[in-house]
C-alpha cells in the first residue's frame, strides 16, 4: 500500500463523526484483534428485517469526496486502485481494468462504473435511513476494499438496485465472492437482510465451497443510531407466523427484546432476549 492511501487509511481509523443524536466511529482492526471470518458465518450475526425504502433519495448520500484531499476523489481513487496498468497517478482515463461481474476488460474509464457492493438504496432500505449526513457520505466513499468495485457501465446499470435475491452476476465462477462481499459489506456497516435476500444467500452459499465464502477480518463501522427514531411505517414489521420454527424457516429472525417488535409474538425459552436464533 502506497503512502498517501495509508495515510487516508490512518486518518480514516480515528474519525469519529457525530450529528443529530448518531455517532459514526470507525474501527480498524488489526491482525491480532480479530480472526478470518466466513460469509455465512456473518450472515448468521445479521439481523432481518423489513426495508424501510420510504424517503430515498441519492442525493441523501454525497458521493465522490476528496477525503484525503489529495486531488483524487473516491471514483478516481478506485479506478487508480483497480488499474493493472499501475499509472503514476490517478485521474487517468488510459489502463486496464477487469470488469469481474461479466468477465471483461476494459481499457477506457469511462465505459466503467464504481458500483457500490451493497447499492446506496439498499444500504437506506436496510439501516440507513436511520444515519446522519455525515454518516451516509462516509458510506458513500468507503475505500474498504470489498466495498467500492469499478466495473463495465453496462453490468453495473443490469444489477441496478437489485440484492442478490433479484440479481446476480453473470460470470458463474464469481457469484460465489459477489454473495460473500455482499455479506461482508452487510456485516462491516451493521445492516440488516430482508427475508428474502437470506434465503437466496444461504442458497446461493449452499452451492458454493468453503475456501471460496472465507473472508477476512472484517472491520467494522460502529454505528449507533439516534435514540430518537422516526414513525414505523405501515406494514413494517416482519410477516407474523405461529411459531419460531416457521419464522426461521422463511428467513426470519432472529428478534431482540426491546429493539424488535416481533419479539413480542414467540416465547423466548431460555429468558435470554433473543427469540428465533
Amino acid at each position: 500500500m502506497d503512502q498517501d492511501r495509508l495515510s487516508w487509511y490512518s486518518r480514516m481509523n480515528r474519525r469519529s463523526v457525530t450529528r443529530a443524536g448518531l455517532c459514526v466511529a470507525f474501527t480498524f482492526l488489526g491482525a491480532g484483534g480479530a480472526h478470518a471470518s466466513s460469509a455465512p458465518g456473518l450472515l448468521k450475526k445479521l439481523r432481518t428485517s423489513t426495508e424501510k425504502n420510504k424517503g430515498y433519495d441519492r442525493d441523501l448520500f454525497n458521493i465522490w469526496t476528496d477525503a484525503d484531499e489529495n486531488g483524487c476523489d473516491t471514483r478516481d481513487e478506485v479506478l487508480y486502485r483497480q488499474n493493472t496498468a499501475r499509472p503514476k497517478t490517478c485521474g487517468s482515463d488510459a489502463g486496464t481494468w477487469a470488469s469481474v461481474y461479466g468477465g471483461l476488460r476494459i481499457y477506457d474509464a469511462s465505459d466503467l462504473d464504481v458500483d457500490h457492493m451493497v447499492q446506496l438504496a439498499e444500504a437506506f432500505g436496510s439501516g440507513a435511513w436511520a444515519w446522519s449526513p455525515s454518516a451516509e457520505e462516509a458510506y458513500a466513499n468507503d475505500l474498504y476494499k470489498l466495498s467500492l468495485i469499478a466495473v463495465s457501465a453496462a453490468s453495473n446499470r443490469s444489477k441496478s438496485d437489485r440484492d442478490p435475491a433479484e440479481w446476480l452476476p453473470p460470470k458463474k465462477s464469481y457469484v460465489c465472492r459477489y454473495v460473500a462481499n455482499w455479506t461482508a459489506v452487510k456485516y462491516r456497516w451493521r445492516l440488516t437482510v430482508d427475508g428474502r435476500e437470506r434465503k437466496a444467500l444461504n442458497k446461493t452459499f449452499s452451492s458454493c465451497s468453503k475456501a471460496a465464502l472465507k473472508l477476512p477480518a472484517i472491520p467494522r463501522a460502529s454505528v449507533k443510531q439516534s435514540p430518537v427514531n422516526p414513525d414505523p411505517e405501515p406494514g413494517g414489521t416482519d410477516p407474523r407466523f405461529d411459531t419460531c420454527t416457521a419464522a426461521k424457516a422463511a428467513g426470519y429472525g432472529p428478534y431482540i427484546r426491546g429493539v424488535d417488535p416481533e419479539y413480542e409474538w414467540y416465547r423466548d425459552a431460555d429468558n435470554d432476549g433473543r427469540v428465533c436464533e
